[in-house]
């Protein structure tokens, strides 16, 4: 593995113009998606979005964005043009009875059965509201469907704990015309792997990753579902915590990133098997691919490094994430600009950075404090400044 440095040039960017693009951030610490200008850097608004909101889809048409709040059983849509925030609505029926199976009187004495979008209009975690803070089935992977006009979302805790003991994830399908959910459906455990995280559709199957409640070192697996019954298909064996799907239509593959280790899978979309791994370096978490198709980038969380990995068969190229003078903690995810010449990545430490990476150089060209613990990261192409 070669070893390169990731030196500060925040040069130039700014001469060369940068595309105009809105570069959508998920802070969790905060519960707040902030956006910043692309070609300047500046922050144009902070939307507050419900609690811990991490995993962040752009719409077909680019004029939405979608956040998963993890924390408030919700999903929030943001207009790329207004800013503003366009509607949230609830990815699960908001709980009748606890884990132990009593009945849940604050819900019913609150009347929280209705009117309500998001479980953070009572959980919000200010003095005063109710207890616990982060509640819910815990919605995390998103994938649209191929028209657009459903969402599917993936939960890692069950909608309805009403019986004793960890029961499975599940997906939900949100009718997007009226925001509501159309359908529930029940994975079913795989092993002990019962949390549905990511999702995607490869080839025109929908795959989702599922894991043991962490920290695990069972094995979780990659389920491939029917696009319209949601039916298992199969089953694939993968590492104990397995995070990110990235599919490849140009190759019939898709990666998995084993958060565990050090490792990717790459997998035939036909039927789940791995072709073979690539190495990163250890946490590889968020994964995207390059322009040209040939190389993936992945952020190596526990590393504090960027891997780009070559699909061609060549070796990989690891690369610290910042200088001694300016490290740069704990990689989360990356989009690539409009352009196809940077990627804006999400260093999600306490304190948080933004840092856009010149993709021909391999240099940090321009860095924006953003709150500690963020973690998605989406562009919206072409929006005037």
């Amino acid at each position: 593995m070669r070893r390169g440095l990731v030196i500060m040039a925040i040069t130039a960017a700014c001469a060369r113009g940068a595309p105009s693009d809105r570069i959508f951030v998920s802070q969790a610490g905060s519960r707040s998606v902030a956006v910043f200008d692309g070609s300047t850097g500046r922050l144009e608004q902070r939307l507050e979005v419900g609690l811990l909101p991490h995993g962040l889809l752009r719409s077909h048409d680019g004029r939405t964005v979608f956040v998963a709040a993890v924390g408030s059983q919700s999903v929030t849509e943001i207009d790329v043009s207004s800013l503003t925030v366009r509607r949230t609505y609830l990815t699960a029926p908001v709980p009748t009875r606890r884990a132990d199976g009593s009945i849940n009187q604050a819900h019913l004495d609150a009347a929280a059965f209705s009117g309500h979008g998001s479980c953070s209009d009572c959980h919000h975690g200010a003095p005063g509201g109710a207890l616990p803070t982060y509640v819910g089935a815990r919605p995390f992977g998103m994938v649209l469907s191929p028209d657009g006009s459903r969402l599917l979302v993936s939960h890692l805790r069950p909608s309805e704990p009403d019986r004793l003991g960890l029961e499975p994830g599940s997906l939900a399908v949100i009718e997007l015309a009226t925001g509501t959910v159309e359908r529930t459906v029940a994975l079913g455990p795989a092993g002990a792997a019962t949390e549905a995280v990511a999702l995607a559709q490869v080839g025109s199957e929908i795959w989702v990753v599922m894991r043991a409640p962490q920290p695990s070192a069972e094995p979780g697996v990659v389920r491939r579902l029917d696009p319209v019954t949601l039916a298992a298909l199969g089953d694939s064996p993968t590492g104990s915590d397995p995070v990110a799907l990235l599919p490849l239509p140009a190759r019939g593959t898709a990666l998995v990133s084993n958060f565990e280790s050090n490792t990717v899978s790459e997998r035939r979309a036909s039927d789940g098997a791995v072709i073979r791994y690539l190495v990163a370096a250890p946490g590889p978490l968020g994964l995207a691919l390059l322009p040209g198709g040939r190389q993936v980038l992945a952020l190596d969380y526990y590393f504090n490094s960027l891997s780009f990995l070559d699909l061609d068969g060549g070796p990989t190229t690891t690369i610290p994430f910042g200088t001694a003078a300016a490290p740069y903690p704990n990689p989360t995810h990356a989009a690539i600009a409009s352009d196809g010449e940077s990627a804006w990545v999400v260093s999600g430490g306490t304190q948080g950075r933004l840092l856009q990476l010149d993709l021909t150089t391999r240099t940090i060209i321009r860095d924006v404090a953003i709150d500690g613990l963020s973690f998605g990261v989406a562009v919206a192409p072409g929006v005037p400044p």
